[in-house]
Formats: structure tokens, sequence, C-alpha cells
């Protein structure tokens, strides 16, 4: 019992390290307060995800500098630490690391886009695209509902990123609950910076996210990290009745 206890709290604590965190020395803002401060003068934006993710789209005069790049405090101490600062990514993990340093060396006003530019998409704010933002939408949303009503199991949809160091930790937990129970369980990955479509249309602000079907149907649905128990706990209330039952 302790031991189960002690991993709760655990998994707990590093879901509060997952890609929606949040600092202290940052101004947190919503997408109607971002875009106000973005379309100020003298403010410089700062895109911290890959070049790839900035040129499929990026907000309007945004200054790319990834922020796992091995020259990334060297390209933001570039930028005049005086003028109040923008700082977005995805869904908010990598801004938020990256406007805490800000904040720490010099910054004097720093402002990080809470949710990322998926919340950005979702509440209509206008973007940039390049080619290959034309060209690499992934599959729409119709897909992904043929998807999750083609199956006579539980589908387990896992909402990740490569990027993500949340959903690294996520993905072996549920691949074993997928093998552990293979009768009534399918798992179904999907990479949101592939699929922007269908995580503007789910709404997705934060990963990882576990969303689970039956029938076609949404049942569950976790944000953060869990644990296996957890899962298997879910897989096993809506497969009752189901034909192979789980291991």
């Amino acid at each position: 019992m302790q031991i189960r206890n002690f991993i709760t709290v655990l998994v707990a604590a590093l879901s509060l390290a997952s890609c929606n965190s949040n600092g202290q020395g940052v101004k947190n803002l919503n997408t109607d307060e971002f875009e106000k401060g973005v379309q100020t003068k003298g403010v410089q934006i700062v895109d911290v995800r890959t070049p790839g993710e900035f040129a499929e789209k990026h907000i309007a005069g945004a200054t790319n500098i990834d922020v796992n790049s091995a020259d990334f405090e060297k390209q933001m101490s570039k930028l005049d630490k005086t003028k109040p600062t923008y700082v977005y990514c995805l869904s908010g993990g990598r801004s938020s690391q990256a406007s805490n340093w800000a904040a720490k060396n010099g910054f004097t006003e720093v402002y990080n886009l809470n949710g990322g530019i998926m919340a950005w998409g979702n509440a209509n704010k206008p973007v940039e695209t390049g080619a290959a933002g034309r060209k690499q939408q992934g599959m729409s949303f119709d897909d992904y509902l043929a998807k999750i009503k083609k199956s006579d199991k539980l589908i387990l949809v896992d909402f990740n990123a490569v990027w993500c160091g949340p959903c690294k930790m996520l993905k072996p937990i549920v691949h074993k609950v997928q093998k552990d129970n293979d009768k009534v369980l399918e798992l179904f990955e999907v990479d949101v910076d592939k699929n922007p479509d269908v995580a503007k249309t789910m709404n997705i602000n934060a990963i990882p996210l576990l969303v689970m079907y039956k029938d076609g149907k949404e049942v569950w649905r976790n944000m953060g990290l869990t644990d296996e128990a957890t899962i298997t706990e879910y897989v096993k209330k809506f497969s009752a009745g189901m034909g192979g039952g789980t291991h």
C-alpha cells in the first residue's frame, strides 16, 4: 500500500512537469491577452519550437529560436532584454522553459502563451504558413473518426509529440497495457505536430493526452502522466461484457 501511494504521489509530481507547465517570474497569458500584446509596437515574439514546426505555421513577426538547440542561449542573448518578450511553443511546455530562462537572465518583461499555438489555433487566431504547412496536414478529422469507429475493441488514443518528455515516459506504459489487453484494446498514436487538423478539432491544448473510445464514443480521457494501474482499471471497466475479456 505504501509503495502504491508513493507511486501515485510520484506520478502526480511528474505531471506538474508536463508539457503545459508554468513557472515563476513569467506572466502567463491567454490567447486574447497574448494577441493584444504582440500587436503592440516595440515587442519581440519568440517561437521556441523546431524550425520544421515554425515553417509549418507561426505567429506573424515571430523569430524562431529552438529551445532545444545547442545555441539557444546564444541566440536569445542577441535579443533586446529591455523589450517586452512574448514566447510560445506548441502547447506551453517548451515556452515555459524558455520564458523562465529569459526571466532569470535579465529580460525585464516576459510573457508566455498558455496552451501555445494549439490554443491560438483553437481560438481562430491568425497564423502564417509556409509550403510545409500547406503540404503536411496529416490525417483529416474524418480520417480520425473513421479510425476510432472501425474497431469492435476499445480504442485508446495517445496524443503525443516527439519532443514531449512526459509523452516519452507514458509511451511504454500504454504499450504494455495494450499488449496485456490485446483482445479488447487497440492503441492508436497521434502525433499532434503531424496532425494539426485533428489536434485543433479535438481542442487539444496540452499533451500527453489519452482518450479512450468504445463503439466510437469517448468514455474516458486523461491529461498528463498516469500509471499502468489506472489505465488498466478503465480498460477493465469499459471492456466488461466484450468478447475475450482482459488478461
